[in-house]
């Protein structure tokens, strides 16, 4: 494992962003939330998205398209994506959310025929920072990951969720899909030969299984809940689509493009109860959750974002770290494209 500079990887990324006729502005949007993504050691959705990228600008990734709001009203929003990158569409949704929110108390933004997405928990961390509560649900239309509980065919993409809220320490940020785990990390455990701690996949004939290569190979990954209890992670998932749907995208259909549907949520707490009590009542439920024994097994109990709120920090001191594999394929991106390679120590 490598370590890299914020500003060396961003300016990578602006760089051959650029060289694949992005505009310079929204470059450098694009490569902030990939490098943050990484810095919180999401690497699965960080750094990858420029050899993704590689591949599917100019189709089906439009390098010159920018998001637009296709319908307002006092406290929601539509954004049409135009097919082009999410991370501009997001960021617009955020900015609006906020504007919403800070005059009507809630607001709910959508988003329809995006690219990838990448990590959901990114997005959400600023907005937990400056006070707000947000939860973000999104939907891919052509992915066959996932089959309805009771079924064997995938019908559904991974349809991930995060959720976030401030305190007065770190975010609470949690962020996973509406399956047992991502396909991201089914890759990752295929790849390495890696088998799941209980049967988490189905294979083509609908056989449970800990192996995550049956999952790639005509089977499906479980929803939350699993073999028995997956109609939680199937009615999660649901919503998703049915958001998809409000949002004037499409449910998921392997026959269209690939596109990507979102909602983003947004509520001040200045509109109801107000920060203080908000801030104070929730430490008080924290003391009291903490204050339980540790299971056989774990070291510690942690709340959802501990861990990404160290690895910001760990970046930020340390630099960002990046794989040596994935280093070289950003190095050799750099080369075909005449740009300056990474430094790394």
């Amino acid at each position: 494992m490598k370590r890299c500079s914020k500003d060396a990887l961003v300016e990578f990324g602006v760089r051959f962003l650029t060289k694949k006729g992005v505009a310079e502005k929204n470059a450098r949007v694009i490569s902030e939330i990939a490098v943050k993504t990484q810095a919180m050691g999401i690497h699965t959705h960080g750094l990858v998205v420029f050899p993704y990228f590689n591949q599917n600008i100019p189709d089906p990734i439009d390098p010159a398209a920018e998001p637009t709001v296709a319908k307002e009203s006092g406290a929601t929003a539509l954004i049409e994506g135009n097919f082009g990158f999410a991370q501009l569409a997001l960021d617009l949704a955020k900015d609006l959310a906020v504007k919403k929110a800070s005059k009507q108390g809630v607001a709910l933004v959508t988003v329809r025929k995006c690219s990838w997405f990448g990590a959901l928990g990114p997005y959400l961390h600023s907005l937990a920072e400056q006070g707000y509560m947000a939860q973000l649900w999104a939907q891919t239309t052509t992915c066959r990951d996932a089959a309805p509980h009771g079924g064997i065919d995938a019908k559904f993409s991974t349809n991930p969720i995060a959720l976030a809220f401030p305190t007065k320490g770190n975010p609470v940020l949690s962020d996973f899909s509406t399956t047992t785990i991502s396909m991201g990390n089914t890759k990752r455990m295929a790849q390495n030969a890696e088998q799941a701690p209980e049967p988490i996949f189905l294979d083509s004939g609908g056989n449970l299984s800990s192996d995550p290569k049956v999952a790639l190979d005509g089977g499906s990954v479980l929803f939350i809940g699993g073999a028995n209890y997956g109609y939680k992670g199937y009615g999660l998932s649901l919503w998703s689509e049915g958001i998809a749907a409000l949002a004037g995208g499409e449910c998921n259909n392997p026959e269209t493009k690939t596109s990507q549907s979102a909602s983003l949520t947004v509520i001040d707490p200045r509109a109801f109860a107000g920060h203080d009590y908000f801030y104070a009542e929730f430490e008080r439920f924290k003391a009291h959750m903490l204050n339980n024994r540790v299971r056989p097994g774990f070291q510690t109990i942690r709340l959802p974002g501990e861990r990404i709120s160290n690895s910001l920090r760990e970046s930020a001191n340390r630099g960002i770290p990046v794989e040596e594999g994935l280093l070289k394929i950003l190095n050799d991106l750099a080369e075909q494209h005449g740009i300056p390679s990474i430094p790394a120590e």
